[in-house]
């Protein structure tokens, strides 16, 4: 029987890597896919803009031959913190490209693969989609909770062929986008106000994912798990 094998968007670094690596050890192939260089090679990857509709058709198209029962969305970008008088139209666009559209993609080129095998998708978003960021745009927080949207409605589109859709709602976690993002100090601040008195690891969201990846989910679609510590409760 072949190994389940999911594919990371995103899964050159930060949460999305820390997935690679977990679902690794669980005994998954794996597949990261991406802008920027893999900081290792022991898993496969392949270059993916999501950005180019043609480069995430080209991505499915060479798993077409894989069983490939799982998608991780992991991609996404920031936005400066800015007031709503200096909206730019070109920084909307870019995080809406990313953080949005390519989730769009890479699901529609998945789909008749994951058809096959009723598979899998994980949507990675964010605190901020649940109540807002402190930290980035507003155009940030707008493509998550666009996000949220997306899930909802695929979950009952999707199921029609049985597979389940969900999402996981990071706080704030320790991956190079937030560190070069946020000083040193604030992240301290930030601390000492989680119930939990620390930022997550990507391994702590990674741990989510595998859930909601493996077969082990028989029956959870259209729903989303708060990983932040306490800060947010969704009850």
């Amino acid at each position: 029987m072949d190994r389940e094998h999911v594919v990371i968007v995103g899964g050159t670094s930060g949460i999305g890597l820390a997935t690679a690596r977990y679902l690794d050890q669980k005994g998954y192939t794996v597949t990261i896919a991406g802008r920027s260089v893999p900081p290792e090679n022991k898993f496969n990857s392949c270059h993916c803009d999501t950005r180019d509709e043609d480069s995430v058709k080209n991505l499915f198209h060479s798993l077409e031959d894989k069983n490939l029962t799982g998608l991780v969305y992991a991609s996404g970008i920031t936005g400066p913190k800015v007031h709503i008088s200096k909206f730019d139209k070109k920084v909307w666009h870019t995080l809406v490209e990313t953080n949005v559209t390519g989730a769009l993609l890479c699901i529609k080129y998945g789909y008749e693969l994951l058809k096959k095998t009723q598979g899998r998708i994980v949507i990675v978003n964010s605190l901020a989609a649940r109540t807002y960021s402190k930290y980035s745009g507003f155009e940030y927080t707008m493509t998550k909770a666009s996000l949220s949207g997306m899930v909802k409605q695929l979950a009952i589109q999707l199921a029609e062929d049985n597979i389940q859709i969900n999402s996981v709602y990071p706080g704030m976690t320790k991956t190079p986008m937030l560190i070069q993002n946020v000083d040193k100090e604030l992240l301290t601040q930030e601390e000492k106000v989680i119930p939990l008195q620390r930022l997550a690891e990507p391994e702590d969201v990674a741990r989510v994912i595998h859930f909601l990846i493996s077969k082990e989910n028989a029956y959870m679609t259209g729903a989303g798990i708060d990983v932040n510590g306490g800060q947010f409760m969704n009850g």
